[in-house]
């Protein structure tokens, strides 16, 4: 292939211009509006959707995982309470969050776990931490 040929403009693809109020030319390399799209050009539905049945909560069910979650937090965690009442695990955060006390536990389990690693296993956990801030 030439210099000259590989040089050669493919084309500006230019769909409009616009004169501004400054006097300079806006150029657009996009169509203004988008083309219209029905129904019939898409590709048919890989599966049919159904939305889940859930029952409504009763407040027996509501007063239950409350229950549940204050007796045992460490066994009835979000994920157990809502596969048993057959809810999303939002409403178990929002019914039933997790007792004080056992936040406290976990914190301190936390920093315990904390405590015991080493000054390299430290310095990767920061690190990690500061990467994932920058995102």
């Amino acid at each position: 292939m030439s210099s000259a040929a590989a040089r050669k403009s493919l084309g500006t693809n230019v769909h409009f211009t616009e004169k501004l109020e400054d006097g300079s030319i806006f150029v657009s390399r996009v169509p203004k509006t988008l083309p219209e799209i029905s129904e019939a050009d898409l590709p048919p539905a890989l599966h049919e959707y159904k939305p889940v049945e859930r029952r409504p909560l009763t407040a027996e069910l509501k007063h239950a995982m409350t229950k549940l979650r204050n007796e045992d937090p460490a066994h009835w965690t979000v994920s157990k309470l809502a596969k048993k009442f057959d809810v999303p695990p939002q409403v178990v955060l929002m019914l039933a969050p997790c007792p004080k006390w056992r936040r406290e536990e976990m914190q301190r389990q936390a920093d315990q776990e904390w405590e015991a690693l080493g000054y390299k296993k430290r310095l990767i956990r920061i690190n990690r931490l500061r990467r994932r801030l920058l995102w």
